[in-house]
C-alpha cells in the first residue's frame, strides 16, 4: 500500500541515466526500489518513457510556460510510490524531492490531486511551516452540480470535504476546514459540527465514502469525505468510547457478498452490521488504527446507504 504517489519528469532519458544521476544525489535506484540511507522509507519506482503528454500533465498554471516546455521535453520520468503521508513525513519527502532535483527532476506532480510544481516550490511548501501554502500546493477544489469538493487530502491520511454552497463560500469553508485538519489533526467523528469563525453558522459533519473516483484511481480517497451539512447543524452527543468494528465492517460485507456471489440485500447488510464484533476504543486510538489500516470504515448507522456508495465506486 502506498500513501503518496509522485510523477517526476527529468532530464534522464533511460533507467540507467536515472540510476547514475540518483546515485550522485545519494539515492539508490535498484530495479523498482528507490532507497537512501538518509530516508526512513523505501519507495517503489517505475520508469516511464516520454509519450508527449508530460507538458500537459503540468498544464494547470502551476509552472511557468518556460518550465512547462522543459517538462514537455523531458527525457523520461519516474513514478514513485511512497509508504508515508505528507504531513507526518514532510521533512523526509522534502529531502527526497531535493535529491530528485539534484538528479535532474524538472518538476514533481502529486498524483492524488494532479497538482505539479517545480522542486523549489515543493521545498517551500513542505518546509515553510505554512499550512495554507501546503494546502494550496497539494489540494484542489472541484465543483459539480452545486457541490464543491476537495481532492488530495488522502496524501495526508485525511478525508476530503464537500459542501453545497456558492463557489466562493464553499472555497472558504473547505479551505478553513481542511487547513484545520492539516494544522491541528483533530479527532472528528460523524455528528460533530464545524464553523470557520464565530460569525458563521455551524454545520454538522457526516463522513461518507468517496464517490468521486473509482477505488483504483489515484484521486480516490480511501478515508472518504466529510460532508458539511446545512447551516445551523447541531452536534450529536458523543459516547465515552468509540465502537470500532474488528474486522472492519466493510471487510465483513465484502467477504459476505463474495461468498453470496451477488449483491447483498438490505436486511443482510443490517443483520451483519448489528451482529458485528466491535472493540471500544479511545477516539484518538481509533483514528490511529484507521490510518494504519489505510482506509475508513463505513458508519454503522448509515451502513446500507454507504455500502451502496462503496459498491458503485
Amino acid at each position: 500500500m502506498y500513501a503518496v504517489r509522485l510523477f517526476v519528469p527529468g532530464t534522464a532519458a533511460d533507467p540507467t541515466q536515472w540510476q547514475d544521476a540518483l546515485g550522485r544525489s545519494g539515492l539508490t535506484l535498484d530495479g523498482d526500489s528507490l532507497t537512501s540511507q538518509h530516508l526512513g522509507f523505501r519507495a517503489l519506482a517505475e520508469w516511464v518513457a516520454n509519450d508527449g503528454s508530460f507538458g500537459d500533465s503540468f498544464g494547470y498554471g502551476t509552472v511557468t510556460p518556460q518550465e512547462q516546455r522543459a517538462i514537455a521535453g523531458a527525457g523520461s520520468a519516474l513514478v514513485l510510490d511512497l509508504p508515508v503521508y505528507l504531513g507526518a513525513a514532510a521533512d523526509q519527502v522534502a529531502a527526497l524531492i531535493a535529491a530528485l532535483g539534484d538528479a535532474g527532476a524538472l518538476g514533481v506532480r502529486l498524483e492524488q490531486s494532479k497538482l505539479g510544481w517545480t522542486v523549489p516550490r515543493w521545498m517551500q511548501a513542505l518546509q515553510g511551516g505554512d499550512p495554507w501554502l501546503l494546502y494550496r500546493s497539494t489540494v484542489v477544489v472541484l465543483q459539480d452540480g452545486g457541490v464543491s469538493r476537495s481532492c488530495g487530502m488522502h496524501a495526508f491520511g485525511l478525508p476530503d470535504a464537500e459542501v453545497e454552497a456558492p463557489p466562493a463560500e464553499a472555497n472558504r469553508l473547505l479551505g478553513v476546514f481542511n487547513v484545520y485538519q492539516l494544522a491541528e489533526d483533530p479527532v472528528l467523528v460523524t455528528g460533530d459540527t464545524f464553523q470557520p469563525d464565530m460569525d458563521t453558522p455551524r454545520r454538522r459533519l457526516e463522513r461518507w465514502p468517496d464517490a468521486g473516483y473509482p477505488q483504483d484511481h489515484a484521486c480516490h480517497n480511501p478515508f472518504g469525505a466529510w460532508r458539511l451539512g446545512p447551516e445551523g447543524g447541531v452536534a450529536d452527543p458523543r459516547r465515552e468510547l468509540r465502537l470500532v468494528f474488528v474486522p472492519a465492517l466493510v471487510a465483513v460485507l465484502t467477504a459476505a457478498e463474495r461468498q453470496a456471489g451477488r449483491p447483498l440485500h438490505r436486511d443482510e447488510v443490517e443483520r451483519l452490521t448489528s451482529g458485528g464484533a466491535c472493540m471500544a476504543m479511545q477516539y484518538g486510538d481509533a483514528q490511529h488504527l484507521e490510518r494504519t489500516r489505510g482506509y475508513a470504515d463505513i458508519e454503522p448507522e448509515l451502513a446500507w446507504s454507504q455500502w451502496q456508495v462503496l459498491r458503485s465506486a
